[in-house]
């Protein structure tokens, strides 16, 4: 799945937001805490809504970034058996940037549909959190 942003802010604030764990914990609509495990290795915690149910979970997550190209990814496994990956590449525009954000998933479930449904709205949100931080 792919999908683009495009942000009012400068590509330095952005992809400090992206690679500060603390900063994406504080912008992300969904994460409420990421603990730092290892270098560029994290457990992230998360709680979703199934109705009205709260569901909190954890999952581990590599985070590499390349601050010459601006490039961001993060590979992560939840529940064990679905395997996440997102790549973000940052653009600089004349008083913006432009993010584009390729996310793959891998799982034996058929959950891929309800997975990129999920995902476009969680980051449409976090991109306008960051936006406004």
């Amino acid at each position: 799945m792919k999908l683009s942003f495009r942000i009012r802010r400068d590509i330095d604030h952005i992809f400090d937001y992206l690679t500060d764990m603390q900063k994406f914990a504080s912008a992300h609509p969904v994460i409420t805490r990421i603990a730092k495990t290892a270098d560029g290795n994290y457990l992230v915690h998360e709680t979703i809504k199934l109705g009205f149910v709260p569901f909190s979970f954890t999952y581990p997550v590599v985070v590499k970034k390349n601050a010459t190209d601006k490039t961001v990814n993060f590979k992560a496994t939840v529940f064990k058996f679905t395997k996440i990956e997102m790549k973000f590449s940052l653009r600089s525009g004349n008083e913006d940037t432009m993010i584009d954000e390729e996310i793959d998933f891998q799982s034996p479930l058929p959950v891929v549909f309800i997975l990129e449904r999920i995902f476009k709205k969680q980051h449409h949100q976090l991109f306008k959190n960051i936006e406004m931080k």
